[in-house]
């Protein structure tokens, strides 16, 4: 058989472990290794070494701290947004320049903070920020835009029961494989299983730490199973559900998709890009195997379509496109049939998220104007008006909460918060008129990502103590405070953070339709611009409040400069002779971009 390092094409090359095996090996007699750490010991000693030097190697991975933390070797605390207390009690910048030692994921951070930096820079400069993302984005010839997008984002922490993966999907950890690989394991027949499950008596378990590994396969495997289970019931629903409508069901192409590997690998994709947008599902409790059949079909296809990674084939979200019509069609009917007979409200809220995050999989389909019609002529009202129906709509925190009412209560703020921004993001792209009224915005804005993220209620408790308490404004309040800042002083519009100014910047689309359809003065539009710069100069100092390299988590968020450029542009341009010259500031309701774009290119880009 060849060497496993010089023969690409052999048995051995296309085992799983061969990849890993490549820096587990010796270079002079080809043992190969289960740990790194050993593979270096025999190596300088391998009796076949002679006088040949060593290879340097890459260093080892080093556990999640910051640079300063990680070079004096102390527990390091430091968490997203927030420095640990070892460099805050030192003033400190706390970075974490070093964490990643593969140099393309390096490249690609260096890129992305450069871009960050670079975009804020020229627009405190030059007054204009980049719309290439808008520009393309918005065009119905060009596809995949925002997967590519998604694709180059950087990956987030696993969090919660996603982390326990079954051992078909993740293979064992270091500390639990042996120190040899068994020969016999690289010559598996076709015939013969690729996971072999540990015997209890192989090598005699008689140590705690081989009965902890014995039971954590034995749990992986449990979970593994009820994940099965589901799946099958998501596959029997749908196929009844495609039997009744007479739609195309493809039973071989769906349990090809929908296997149980791929659906934890589609679920662990979308957690670690979870703040790319529509961050709504907290992942620490979030059970797989327990969720309603809907939100497990809708998470399985966005991570599917958050799968595509640069350089290499877009299977994975070519397949899970061609499941979209059949999948909206059966989550919005589960989330109607919900309505009439349901009463449990952690369902409710979770077959909502459910309906949110397949209209925003419909919305990526920017060439299929049959299905762009449906999400924003059916989906979208379908998905407010159940929101209004479950009375969700001006959901409050309280001082005296505690976690688990805290998590319920934060996940209703967060569904409704990020479907009024769909809804206003309609507004801006297709000139659908506004489905929410600001009248009824009177709940909270989603609380800071570090809070939604703790595991615990202890950590919970740690995070909430320190942090003074302060009056928390609603939507509504908060742009009259931007509208009318003389008659709102009480307002503190100062130390509004990155994702509540995202939010609010939504929320002036609707305004910017209803001046222009409403056929209001042009001093109404001055004034719009004013609150803009106001807006602008907030958002300015809030990034400057965000760590360099925290800025590669902001999702969606590094284009709202663009947005806002745009929005103001619409305004100008409304109010001016040019106005008559584009179809978009006609104002007449459309099911696609095609209009907003052609009103980029002109209009916003050339400037």
């Amino acid at each position: 058989m060849c060497c496993i390092f010089f023969c690409m094409s052999c048995l051995v090359c296309h085992l799983p472990i061969a990849e890993a095996a490549l820096d587990r090996g010796c270079p002079f007699c080809f043992a190969v290794f289960s740990r790194v750490d050993g593979a270096r010991r025999h190596t300088k000693r391998c009796p076949q070494r002679g006088n040949r030097a060593l290879h340097p190697g890459k260093r080892g991975r080093k556990a999640l701290s910051c640079d300063r933390c990680s070079r004096v070797k102390v527990h390091c605390n430091a968490r997203v947004q927030t420095p640990c207390d070892s460099c805050a009690a030192r003033k400190l910048k706390c970075t974490f320049s070093r964490c990643c030692t593969c140099s393309d994921d390096t490249q690609q951070r260096a890129v992305n903070s450069e871009q960050s930096n670079s975009s804020s820079s020229q627009w405190n400069r030059d007054g204009v920020v980049p719309v290439s993302f808008l520009l393309n984005s918005t065009d119905d010839t060009q596809d995949f835009i925002t997967e590519m997008a998604v694709g180059k984002e950087p990956d987030g922490a696993l969090l919660g029961p996603i982390c326990a993966t079954p051992p078909q999907v993740r293979a064992l950890s270091d500390e639990t494989r042996p120190d040899y690989i068994d020969p016999t394991l690289l010559l598996l027949s076709h015939s013969q299983p690729a996971f072999v499950p540990l015997q209890p008596e192989i090598g005699g378990l008689a140590n705690a730490e081989e009965q902890d590994v014995l039971s954590t396969l034995l749990a992986s495997r449990s979970h593994e199973d009820k994940l099965a289970t589901r799946i099958s019931l998501l596959e029997s629903h749908i196929a009844a559900y495609a039997l009744s409508h007479k739609r195309v069901f493809d039973t071989f192409s769906f349990r090809h998709f929908f296997s149980v590997s791929n659906v934890y690998t589609f679920a662990t994709t979308f957690c670690r890009k979870r703040h790319y947008r529509y961050p709504v599902i907290h992942w620490p409790t979030f059970a797989l195997e327990e969720a309603p059949l809907s939100l497990l079909l809708v998470i399985s296809l966005t991570g599917a379509s958050y799968s595509y990674r640069p350089g290499h084939e877009l299977e994975h979200v070519n397949n899970a496109r061609n499941l979209y019509p059949l999948a909206d069609s059966f989550v919005f009917d589960q989330l109607s049939t919900y309505l009439n007979c349901g009463n449990n409200m952690i369902e409710a809220i979770q077959l909502c998220q459910a309906a949110l995050l397949m209209y925003g999989l419909d919305t990526l389909l920017a060439g299929d104007a049959a299905m762009q019609r449906t999400a924003i002529t059916q989906r979208l009202p379908a998905l407010v008006s159940a929101i209004r129906s479950l009375n969700l709509i001006g959901t409050q925190h309280i001082v005296s909460e505690d976690w688990r009412l805290f998590l319920h209560r934060e996940s209703i703020i967060r569904l409704v918060s990020w479907t009024f921004c769909a809804d206003c993001l309609a507004t801006l792209s297709c000139n659908n008129p506004p489905l929410f009224s600001m009248l009824e915005m009177t709940g909270d804005l989603p609380c800071d990502p570090e809070l939604w993220d703790t595991d615990s209620a202890i950590v919970f408790e740690l995070l909430r103590s320190p942090q003074p308490q302060q009056p928390s404004h609603n939507l509504k309040d908060l742009m009259s405070g931007f509208l009318n800042h003389e008659s709102h002083p009480k307002i503190d519009l100062e130390n509004l953070p990155l994702f509540h100014l995202h939010i609010i910047l939504c929320a002036f689309q609707p305004l910017i339709f209803n001046i222009h359809v409403a056929l209001t003065p042009p001093s109404q539009s001055s004034k719009l611009l004013q609150t803009f710069s106001v807006w602008r100069q907030l958002w300015d100092r809030a990034m400057e409040k965000i760590p360099d390299n925290h800025r590669n988590w902001l999702g969606v968020a590094r284009y709202v400069p663009g947005m806002e450029y745009l929005s103001r542009r619409v305004i100008e341009v409304a109010v001016s002779q040019e106005a008559t010259s584009s179809k978009y500031l006609q104002r007449i309701p459309s099911h696609g971009t095609r209009e907003i774009h052609e009103f980029i290119r002109d209009f916003v880009a050339k400037t």
